[in-house]
């Protein structure tokens, strides 16, 4: 995220993404950086987390349910998969914030 006056905390860029990619496959998806995310449509992501994935076992993504539609979502990550073995990103209309 960039800098807007004394305010570190704002987005200064944005760009629409779709979920691409698959691990399981190893179909590689698109490297969002650093990126904070808001979700117009809520669902199901899979996503990488920047800093790590949590003790899932696989290391290889982060699963996150039941997001409302509309929400800033408070996580930094590098990748927004389309899906896994065990589903796929329902979440849509999601913008990548910088």
């Amino acid at each position: 995220m960039g800098q807007f006056g004394n305010q570190p905390d704002f987005g200064t860029r944005a760009r629409y993404i779709l979920p691409t990619g698959n691990p399981a496959l190893e179909i590689p998806g698109i490297n969002l950086g650093s990126a904070a995310l808001y979700i117009g449509t809520g669902g199901t992501l899979f996503c990488n987390v920047v800093g790590g994935n949590g003790d899932d076992g696989l290391g290889i993504f982060t699963e996150f349910t039941n997001i409302p539609d509309g929400t800033f979502f408070p996580v930094i990550v590098s990748n927004v998969w389309a899906g896994y073995d065990e589903g796929e990103t329902t979440c849509s209309n999601i913008v990548a914030l910088y």
